[in-house]
Formats: C-alpha cells, sequence, structure tokens
C-alpha cells in the first residue's frame, strides 16, 4: 500500500552462525594481537585468544543468537546488538590483555642489629659461587672473578647490616596507557623479620651505622637471574655478588608512601 514502509528493507538477514563466528574472531582477533602488541612481556601472549576470549565470543554468540530467536528480535536491531557486544568484547579483551602495575620496590622500616665490613663475607661468597660454577657445564665463568670479588669487596664503600626488618610497603607503577607512570603503594606490612642488607647510604664504615637505631630505606625490585648473562658471571656488582638486598634512600618520587600513618 502506498506509504507503507518496511523497516528491515535492505537490511541482510542476520543468520544464527554469525553470531558466534562475528563474536568468536573478535575475541580471537583481540586476545591474540593484543598482548602481543600492549603487553610483549607477557607469558600467556596469543593464548588468551585461543583459549579465553576467543571461545568466549563463541559461547556469547550463541546466547545472544538463541535469545534473539526465541523473542523474535527484528533483524535490525539484531545487527545493533551485534555491533555493540562485538565492541564491549573487544574493548572488553584489550584492556584485559593490558600490563598489570609493576612492582618497582618495597619502602622498608628497619633496626640495625649489626654491621660488618663485606670483604668479612668475602670467603664464603666466593665459596658460594665456587659451587655454582661447579655445577654449571654450559658456561665459563668471567676470569679473574675470585680477585675482582675480593678487590671490589674490600673497598671500604658500603656495609653488611643485620637488621630486623620491622615493617614494609609495596611501591608499583601503572603501566596502562591510561594511567602511565602514575605510582601507587600497598599498605603497610609488619614483618619482624631478620635480614641481612647490602648498604652504602652512609658510607663504608660502621660507625655511620648505630646499633639499635631504626631507619626507612628503600629496596629496588630486581629479580636477576644471577647467572642469566654467560659473559658477565658471577655477578661484578657487591650486592648481588654477596647474594643480599641493597639497602637505599627513598628515591624523592616515593617519599610520600615512606611516611608514618
Amino acid at each position: 500500500m502506498p506509504g507503507n514502509s518496511n523497516p528491515t528493507r535492505g537490511v541482510r538477514p542476520l543468520h544464527f552462525i554469525a553470531w558466534p563466528l562475528i563474536l568468536g574472531a573478535i575475541g580471537f582477533v583481540c586476545g591474540f594481537f593484543g598482548p602481543i602488541a600492549l603487553n610483549p612481556d607477557a607469558n600467556q601472549g596469543p593464548l588468551v585468544g585461543i583459549f579465553l576470549s576467543g571461545p568466549a565470543g563463541v559461547v556469547l554468540g550463541l546466547i545472544l543468537a538463541a535469545i534473539c530467536t526465541a523473542l523474535n528480535v527484528r533483524t535490525a536491531l539484531r545487527w545493533q546488538i551485534l555491533a555493540t557486544s562485538g565492541a564491549i568484547l573487544g574493548l572488553t579483551t584489550l584492556v584485559l590483555c593490558t600490563p598489570g602495575p609493576a612492582l618497582r620496590g618495597y619502602i622498608v622500616e628497619t633496626q640495625i642489629r649489626g654491621c660488618s665490613s663485606p670483604a668479612d663475607h668475602a670467603v664464603s661468597a666466593i665459596d658460594y659461587w665456587k659451587d655454582r660454577v661447579a655445577h654449571v657445564t654450559w658456561a665459563a665463568p668471567r676470569p679473574g672473578w675470585q680477585e675482582d670479588a675480593r678487590e671490589r669487596l674490600s673497598d671500604g664503600s658500603a656495609v653488611v647490616l643485620e637488621a630486623t626488618l620491622i615493617r614494609r610497603r609495596a611501591v608499583y607503577e601503572s603501566r596502562r596507557p591510561w594511567s602511565l607512570g602514575k605510582l601507587s603503594a600497598s599498605g603497610w606490612s609488619e614483618i619482624d623479620q631478620q635480614q641481612t642488607y647490602y648498604a652504602n647510604s652512609h658510607g663504608g664504615s660502621c660507625s655511620s651505622y648505630a646499633v639499635g637505631s631504626t631507619s626507612t630505606e628503600f629496596v629496588a625490585y630486581d629479580s636477576p637471574d644471577f647467572i642469566s648473562n654467560t659473559q658477565d658471571w658471577p655477578p661484578r656488582e657487591p650486592a648481588a655478588f654477596l647474594v643480599l638486598l641493597s639497602l637505599e634512600p627513598v628515591p624523592s618520587e616515593y617519599r610520600e608512601f615512606a611516611r608514618r600513618p
């Protein structure tokens, strides 16, 4: 009849099987390439698309297709629902692929129990690395490592502290695009644990580290594999050679987190 118009005229029908295929493809593509582009250091890599977001898209497509069929939703609205759900699935997958906050280290409150020279620990550290060297057959230690270690540990620039770790809090840095570089910290955790540290914030004399004194310092997060660099192991850096955490002054950008609550 004149004046009548069909709102679905010119709109292609959306077949049932198209829902899981389209949403599954969106989930797969975003989950496969998202981690590669946004978080290349992640262990899961493209597995997100293969095992998570891809199958989730297929299941979502089947559910939505069944609902729209049962309710006899008009074709134009079906396309709108498909487009909206695809956009939400893709964005959600990409957001989940962005890297989480990176641990930058710990602000620690310690009480000194004792102090010694790094040179006093040279023999035990060298014995430790001799044992490591003896068990590694695929890489040779750097030449002259024992003499170099003795020299570095005897330079008088640092001390080894026996301390009680009273409490600590972790410092994180956001790596997500919308908050890149933003710092945050966990709450304080009461520890009461005995620790040994390498420290040079007050020089290399034990007279500068009074027994019984407390201080707030920073321990940078670094989990090096001491034998991963086959050209430079055992490590040259004294703290790494002694297998000790290094106490440092709290960096200026982290000082707001070092305040007592």
